[in-house]
This record gives C-alpha cells, structure tokens and sequence, in this order.
C-alpha cells in the first residue's frame, strides 16, 4: 500500500466523513477550516477523529510493533485506507508527564456506556434541585461518584475556567498547572509522584494528593471551559488505561456542564434584563443567610424601584419600557461586586444581595454608587413616533442588613421594603436604610 504524507487540513477535507459528524462539532470543523490557523485545524482533526471513533465510524488498529515513534492508526470500516498519525511522544517537566491524548491506549472507549450511565449524560434535569443547589453542583457531585467508581478510590474535581471563589471551596492543586492544562487542551498531565515535583508538593500534602492527573474540559466551540484533576492517595495510582479512561470523561464533561449550564439560564435568569429572577434570590438568599451565621458575619438586602417606571411606558410604549429595564439592570450588574447577586423580582423591583462579610460603611457606598449610576446613565428610547427620545432613570432604594434587622429571609425582605416605602416618598431617588429607632437617609434629599 503506498503512504503518503498529508496535512490536518487535507485529512478533514478529503479523507474523514465529517459529514457524519454531529451538527455542534462540524460546526467546529468548519470554523477551524476558515480560520486558518493550523493549531486550530489540527485540533479540530484530532477531535473529528475521537468522535468518528466513538461513533465506530472509524476503528483505531493496533499498534505496529516497529515503531519508533508513538502513532495511532484508524480505518473506515469497508475500506483499506488507513490514517497514520505520528504523534510526539511524551515529554516530563519538574515530574510531570505530558502526552498528547489521542496516543492513549484504545481500551477506553471500550466503556463508553459505562461512563454515560455513571454520569447520566442524557439528562441533565435530574441534577436540578432548587431548593438545596444548582444543576451543576449535582452533576459535579455525580461526576465525582463516577470517578470513584470508575478509577477506585480516587477524587474527581472539576474546576471551570471563569469560576470565581464562591463558585468552589477548593483551589486546583497548582495554578500554573491548571494554565498549562488550559491553554494546551490536548493534552493529558499526569504526575505519578507529587513528591516529585517542586511545584506540587507543598499543596499535595496538604490535599493528600500523591499522584494527580489534569486534563481540559473542552465546549462545543471547541476551547477549554475547565479541567478535571483526579487525585490518587497511592504513588503510581493510574495506569495507561486509567489515563485513557480519564480523557474519556473529560471529553464527555463539556457538553454536559455546558447543558447544565444552559438550563440553569432557563430556570434562575431573567429572560428580558439577563439579571438572575426571583427563584434564583430564593435560593440565594438563604445559602448566604446560612453562609453570614456560620462564619459570623454580615449581609445587606437592597430593594431597588425605578421611579415613576409607569411614565416610560405611558409616554413611549412597552417596548420602551423593557428597554428601560434592560439598562437599568446592566447598570445594576456593573456596580456590585462579582460575586453579589442582581435580581429582578418583579415589574419595576429589582433586589440585590450583598453577600457577608460587608460592613454598613461599605453597603453605603455600593448603594450611593448604583443610585449615581443610574441617575447619571442616559438612555435613548425609541417612542410609538418613530423618533428617538433621550431620557434620564432615577431609583429609590430600601435596605435592611442581616442580622442587625432580621434574622431570617422573610423578615430581611419586609424591613429592606419598609424602607423602600420611606424612600419612595417624594422626592423619591433616595437611599433609605431600616431603623428600628431614628431613621437614616443617604442620597439627593
């Protein structure tokens, strides 16, 4: 048979079906193609190739015995054309063994079924629990079930890639590392003794981590959204296979959590202004209700109305108004830290949660700092004429802190309202926090 050496581009182009490829990943191939990059291309192909294989569109042969240099061959079913891959072998950093993931041995794939059962990849839903988490905190929850069972007593974490600190009690082991595994997400990390590496060691202690394999979680566009790290207690706790079974799971974790993802937007995100709903505050409300009495600390509650919101809708139609609450709740987001909460409860209302620990000082400043925002936003409105109008929103806000006001969501809610009402009275576009004795106003008086 006479071999000929070809580039990614071409085995996309020419050889492989990619027309049998799921509409998400030739979306993905299309994309590499027009792009031109030849990183992008060739993760592209390897990808194609992962998918066809799983789909047993095209079956990975053995080894050839006279290799010199690792490489994976496929073949179509029916066909005596086969694709050779040659890939660059493994290479080892303070420790670490870094290989490309399409040489894994082939036995994974073997045990396809076993991980979409472990993980229940086809239905998402189950996961959601609005009462005790999100979506995805029970897919995590599920997922490290499924390492145990998959790779013995091992630990299974996933890390996403925007999380921010109240998104996870746990850090990744190194975060040089965990930038490595991201930004080159073909490949597979795997360091089978902590103690041998300078950058691990100190941090695998502490987690009682003595051998650690990394890998990304890749989406449906094709670019890292996460990485999983699997902790083993043992030196030399996962084999080739193990290996190959944990790029598996990676591979099916992305379009899962990016599901989880989407359905938890349906169920706790408001669909006009993007800000979360009131189920979403619901929940919230009371994990950092439970969260201030743990650690003993403190959180505020602003209710926050826009002034004479009836007029816009009066004077310029409904459209109009939406378009009033949409940039009054992006105005709304950019003024709060990242990791409080911006709600809309209803019509007009928004709450925002200010999550412990924040001192009353500092709840006045945020509150000062979103009444300013809006009131100094113009927004440009386009009326039932056809023309384009100019306007200026103003705001007035109740607030009540836990536990100085209330002790519980409910009574947090109704003095952080009484206050509203106090701030609603002309000339309205005030602050107004609650006072069980003399009240205190801040803002235009």
């Amino acid at each position: 048979m006479k071999k000929r050496t070809i580039g990614f581009r071409d085995l996309l182009e020419r050889l492989l079906p990619v027309e049998q490829l799921s509409p998400v990943d030739r979306h993905r191939v299309q994309r590499a193609l027009r792009s031109g990059l030849a990183t992008e291309v060739e993760h592209a192909a390897l990808h194609a190739i992962e998918m066809l294989e799983q789909q047993g569109v095209l079956r990975r042969l053995p080894a050839e015995s006279t290799a010199t240099a690792p490489v994976v061959r496929y073949q179509a079913p029916g066909r005596i054309d086969v694709i050779t891959l040659q890939m660059p072998g493994p290479q080892v950093r303070d420790g670490v063994t870094v290989q490309n993931r399409s040489a894994l041995p082939m036995q994974a794939p073997t045990r396809l079924d076993q991980v979409r059962r472990l993980v229940r990849l086809d239905d998402p839903l189950i996961f959601s629990d609005p009462r005790t988490g999100t979506t995805r905190a029970g897919l995590l929850d599920q997922l490290a079930q499924a390492g145990r069972e998959l790779l013995g007593e091992a630990d299974v974490r996933y890390f996403g890639k925007e999380d921010g600190p109240e998104e996870s009690a746990e850090r990744p082991i190194d975060l040089g590392l965990a930038a490595d595994v991201l930004q080159h997400h073909g490949m597979l990390f795997h360091c089978p003794d902590t103690e041998r590496s300078s950058a691990l060691t100190v941090e695998s202690r502490r987690q009682g981590a003595r051998s650690l394999v990394a890998v990304a979680v890749t989406g449906s566009e094709g670019g890292a959204i996460g990485h999983l790290e699997v902790r083993g207690h043992e030196v030399h706790a996962f084999d080739a296979s193990d290996l190959a079974m944990i790029s598996l799971l990676a591979d099916f974790c992305g379009g899962v959590l990016e599901r989880a993802t989407r359905i938890e937007k349906l169920v706790f995100v408001d669909p006009l202004t993007g800000a979360y709903n009131r189920s979403y505050y619901d929940l919230q409300v009371r994990n950092e209700i439970a969260r201030a009495q743990r650690e003993q600390s403190s959180l505020a509650l602003l209710i926050c109305d826009i002034d004479d919101f009836k007029s816009f809708n009066t004077s310029f139609g409904y459209e109009a108004g939406n378009q009033v609450l949409v940039q009054v709740a992006g105005t709304l987001r950019n003024g709060v830290r990242p990791f409080d909460t911006v709600a809309r409860w209803g019509g007009e209302e928004f709450a925002v949660l200010l999550t412990p620990p924040v001192a009353e000082d500092d709840v006045m400043a945020i509150c000062e700092r979103l009444r300013a925002g809006v009131e100094r936003t113009p927004i440009r409105l386009e009326g039932l004429d056809g023309r384009s109008h100019r306007v200026h929103v103003t705001m007035s806000f109740g607030v009540a802190m836990f536990p100085d006001h209330a002790d519980n969501p409910a009574d947090l809610w109704r003095a952080a309202n009484t206050a509203l009402l106090k701030a609603k009275r002309p000339p309205k576009n005030q602050i107004v926090f609650h006072r069980t004795g003399a009240e205190k106003k801040f803002g235009l008086q």
